[in-house]
């Protein structure tokens, strides 16, 4: 089973699980709360699967051009996983569609290196720092 994470585009992100279809997956507007409803938004997807995390294979990942925080994130998570369960991981650059993203991913697993354990962002220019909401 395959886990597929895009964390690129700033406003929406996407898990999803897939195994000759797609088993389980979650498209939602995360802006700035990426970073808060992410691990939540993965168990459910899981638990509607009906797996686990040991459950995955493999692991394909948009490492951008996108959003500074959105990418860190979403790597971090993809990273871990892979590192932790010891199995394959493809960062492809950020698609039009998560099909397009699936594809590519596919390809780029099939000469994925076993011990290649972490993707690096790719964030097409330099950081727009922004600043702190004002509470």
């Amino acid at each position: 089973m395959i886990l597929v994470l895009d964390t690129a585009d700033n406003e929406k992100t996407f898990v999803g699980l897939f195994d000759e279809r797609w088993l389980s997956k979650k498209e939602w507007p995360s802006g700035r709360n990426l970073s808060a409803d992410i691990l939540n938004v993965l168990e459910s997807v899981y638990k509607k699967a009906e797996k686990s995390f040991r459950d995955t294979d493999e692991i394909i990942v948009s490492s951008g051009p996108g959003s500074f925080t959105g990418l860190r994130i979403g790597l971090s998570i993809a990273n871990t996983f892979a590192y932790s369960l010891d199995i394959p991981i493809a960062g492809v650059p950020a698609a039009k569609n998560i099909e397009d993203l699936l594809s590519t991913g596919k390809k780029a697993l099939g000469k994925a290196n076993k011990f290649e354990k972490a993707v690096i962002p790719v964030y097409g220019s330099e950081p727009n720092i922004t600043k702190p909401e004002k509470k």
